[in-house]
């Protein structure tokens, strides 16, 4: 008989969140959060092969809500979701010179809340954010590298910097 080998168990750091898994954001829109699970499973099995890891039941912050800052490339204030909003000054984000093939690049806060109302699983952070960047450009970032939490960050609420790269 074939012994089991211990379940993985994902890096406790409190500060660096989800930065052990990869994943492509590309525009897709996904149905449900079941569909969506089984591709990341499935991305993370393509990728990383035997040093796979996805449990999307794991919770990975225990919080209610949180805020996220990101980048992307927006058209207009229009692509803002309602839960979002500019971390720069209007005017200079949307000057001339900072335009590039109809798009602007901006950094962007959103606020999340947990799905079940008391803290974030993997799978629920992550389907947030496959939404929350649906209508937006990323470039060529647009590989998910992990969450990092600010620290003396003095807002109301827990403040994450999502990281994408090349």
């Amino acid at each position: 008989m074939k012994k089991e080998e211990p379940a993985k168990k994902r890096n406790d750091n409190p500060d660096s969140v989800l930065s052990d898994i990869v994943w492509a954001f590309n525009r897709k829109p996904y149905d449900s959060q079941i569909d969506f699970d089984r591709e990341i499973e499935r991305y993370q099995k393509d990728i990383l092969k035997s040093k796979a890891y996805w449990n999307g039941d794991e919770v990975v912050i225990n919080e209610s809500e949180i805020e996220i800052t990101y980048e992307a490339w927006i058209k207009d204030l229009d692509d803002l979701k309602s839960n979002e909003e500019l971390l720069e000054d209007e005017g200079d984000v949307f000057d001339a010179d900072n335009e590039y093939s109809g798009f602007f690049q901006v950094e962007i806060s959103a606020k999340l809340q947990a799905a079940n109302g008391r803290s974030f699983s993997a799978l629920d952070i992550m389907y947030q954010m496959e939404h929350q960047l649906s209508n937006k450009e990323l470039g060529d970032h647009i590989f998910f590298e992990g969450f990092q939490r600010a620290q003396d960050y003095n807002g109301p609420l827990p403040l994450y910097y999502m990281i994408c790269g090349s």
